[in-house]
């Protein structure tokens, strides 16, 4: 199974998340979990709205989601 790695840091005003190896997947909350949620939002959100072939191949196959910080 691939892994989509999601980066989550702290800024200023809220957290960031940002996946790591697929590029153009970005979430933001006031909390790590609102961030984590987010990024699971932005995933879906992009699966949804762009064409078959603007998806990243790994985004097509089973995959987890490793979060680190």
């Amino acid at each position: 199974m691939k892994q989509i790695k999601i980066i989550i840091e702290k800024g200023k005003d809220q957290y960031g998340a940002y996946a790591e190896n697929v590029s153009g997947i970005y979430g933001a909350g006031d909390t790590v979990d609102e961030a984590k949620q987010s990024i699971i939002d932005a995933i879906d959100l992009f699966k949804t709205y762009n064409s078959e072939r603007n998806i990243p191949a790994i985004l097509k196959e089973k995959y987890e989601l490793i979060f680190s910080s």
